[in-house]
């Protein structure tokens, strides 16, 4: 576990020492920017320091963003044990090593290994509430006319986002408040305080960043409020709201103080109650307690008190007139008045414990038993409790523990269990979701390829189709020259229907044009002087064929000729044979 210790250098600047497994992994004297990345880098989870006081007073960069990173570190005060000790008198004491005066390298060292080996006191440097802030990244001022359009977008956008965090946080159970933030009718922020560690919270919900909105993630430095002086238990009234008004009574209807703060957080709001006393009883000018009174209530283990219903205007002025109490806000008057007229609910029982058990109670057991009687005790059980006190000899009064999620160890361990297995379902599902993103992905590579194969086949069809496309171009520029020849030489060229055209049989006479020889050797075969119709056709017209007449005559003299040599023959062998039977 890396472990850093720093030292403030005179003049600024930090002097610091990352330390693992007793092994000095990096040093030097540095600004606070880069002792941020230093946590980045090496994941250091204990700060060691000599002075916390020093530290707030010259880190506060480095305090608030160590409230930003994405896991706890753990602050120790290493010269504060039972004892407040110097570093020389730590370094004396556990290494023997003497030394006068400690250069601010050696003390950022030496601090780093006390942490290591457990000396020092834990510091709280962050309550245990994160803040959870959505906000815009873009400016709407210099929009002109389009000024609405972007806070509207922009609205919306941060909606979306505070309904999607609302949700997460309800399925986790987390307890929270939440505070929206509007200019001009338009949201333009809205800022969650969760009651948990930021490393939960950060398990639920993750930063985000984009052009417009920005969600970030950071817990506040731990508020040092004044302690109470005296053991007091306290009335509080509330007006909850964007400002919210607090009110602060003893039992005895004294006022002690009225405030009105904007985003006013139920963590801020009890620590600044606990410098008067222990609130018992958490009043509401409404017959509805609102939710973050209830909350409220049940955050400091106090009762709730709400009027049979809501108070009017008039009302809420003529109670605090009544008080003689001066506010300065709306918000203090219905806090004051929701305080006083919780108060003047209880005060016939408190004025009968006063008058009948005053000369037995001590002013302690007193304001004991009427805190008992908030809490729904009758009086006689209240006062027996509160005399059973005296003959145990107890003199001082206990405060009622404030309830703050996560304040014992074992909270905080089975919170972060919750969020982690939370985590591991949000993991699942991301690993399903990618599960099907795979699949999906493999069944459009395999399209894909299948496209790709029909592509190549619709290339070469289409290369096929253009050949063949040429090839009756050609086919028919050919036709033309020939349609235009027949055109030029009507006298070569006669139409003929195939209804002219003859089945030849032999003995045809000269320029019978037949439809079923083959060829010239079929026709003088046969002793016809008729053509055949492909040897002399130019066009076919379907019905009608151009006929080359030229061609029809050179082929009848053909076949004349070839005729007339097959007679010739024929004369001589008759004779060759008859004289050979003459003889």
């Amino acid at each position: 576990m890396p472990i850093l210790g720093i030292d403030v250098v005179p003049g600024g600047g930090f002097a610091y020492v990352v330390l693992e497994n007793n092994v000095v992994v990096e040093r030097g004297v540095t600004d606070v920017r880069n002792l941020v990345n230093l946590f980045k880098k090496y994941r250091c989870e204990v700060l060691a320091v000599d002075s916390v006081s020093e530290l707030f007073q010259h880190g506060r960069l480095l305090i608030k963003a160590l409230g930003r990173l994405p896991y706890v570190v753990n602050v120790v005060e290493v010269t504060r044990g039972m004892e407040l000790k110097s570093t020389e008198d730590l370094v004396r004491e556990y290494f023997g090593v003497e030394k006068g005066r400690l250069d601010p390298l050696e003390t950022a060292f030496y601090l780093a290994m006390l942490a290591q080996r457990g000396v020092g006191t834990p510091v709280k440097l962050f309550e245990e509430e994160t803040v959870i802030l959505i906000h815009r990244r873009i400016s709407t001022t210099p929009g002109g006319m389009s000024r609405n359009r972007y806070m509207r977008n922009v609205t919306h956008r941060i909606k979306a986002l505070m309904a999607k965090i609302e949700a997460r946080l309800k399925e986790a159970k987390l307890d929270y408040d939440l505070f929206v933030k509007e200019e001009s009718g338009e949201v333009s922020s809205a800022k969650f305080v969760v009651y948990a560690n930021r490393e939960v919270v950060r398990r639920y919900v993750k930063p985000m960043r984009s052009i417009d909105v920005a969600v970030s993630i950071f817990s506040l430095p731990a508020k040092r409020g004044e302690e109470a002086h005296t053991l007091r238990y306290l009335i509080i009234g509330v007006d909850p709201g964007v400002v919210t008004g607090l009110a602060i009574l003893t039992l005895d209807g004294e006022v002690l103080d009225t405030v009105a703060r904007r985003s006013f957080s139920r963590g801020d709001l009890v620590r600044y109650v606990q410098q008067w006393g222990v609130p018992v009883l958490v009043a509401t000018d409404v017959g509805e307690a609102p939710e973050y009174v209830k909350r409220l209530a049940a955050m400091v283990g106090a009762a709730l008190y709400t009027p049979g219903r809501d108070l009017s205007t008039e009302e809420k002025a003529q109670i605090v007139e009544r008080t003689g109490w001066r506010v300065k806000t709306t918000h203090e008057r219905d806090a004051l008045a929701a305080a006083y007229r919780a108060y003047l609910e209880y005060k016939p029982k408190f004025e009968r414990i006063e008058k009948e058990f005053g000369a037995i109670l001590k002013p302690e057991q007193m304001a004991y038993a009427k805190a008992l009687v908030i809490r729904g005790y009758s009086i006689a059980q209240a006062v027996s409790e509160a005399l059973k006190r005296k003959e145990r000899g107890e003199t001082r009064v206990v405060y009622i523990t404030v309830e703050k999620p996560c304040s014992s160890e074992d909270e905080k361990l089975s919170s972060l269990v919750k969020a982690l297995q939370y985590e591991n379902q949000q993991l699942q599902r991301e690993v399903e979701e990618l599960r099907r993103e795979n699949a999906a992905l493999r069944r459009a590579m395999e399209d894909e390829k299948w496209k790709d194969v029909k592509y190549r086949e619709m290339q070469m069809r289409i290369e096929q189709l253009l050949r063949t496309l040429g090839e009756k171009e050609a086919e028919i520029n050919s036709l033309k020259k020939t349609f235009v020849e027949v055109l030029m030489d009507r006298e070569r060229y006669r139409v003929v229907h195939k209804t002219e055209l003859s089945e030849c049989r032999g003995g045809e006479y000269a320029g019978t044009i037949c439809k079923n020889f083959e060829s010239l050797d079929e026709a003088v075969a046969r002793k016809s002087l008729g053509v055949p119709l492909k040897e002399v056709v130019k066009l076919d017209l379907g019905e009608f064929y151009v006929v080359d007449m030229d061609k029809v005559a050179e082929l009848v003299a053909e076949i004349k000729r070839r005729l007339d040599e097959r007679k010739g023959v024929d004369l001589k062998k008759i004779v060759e044979e008859y004289r050979r039977g003459l003889v």
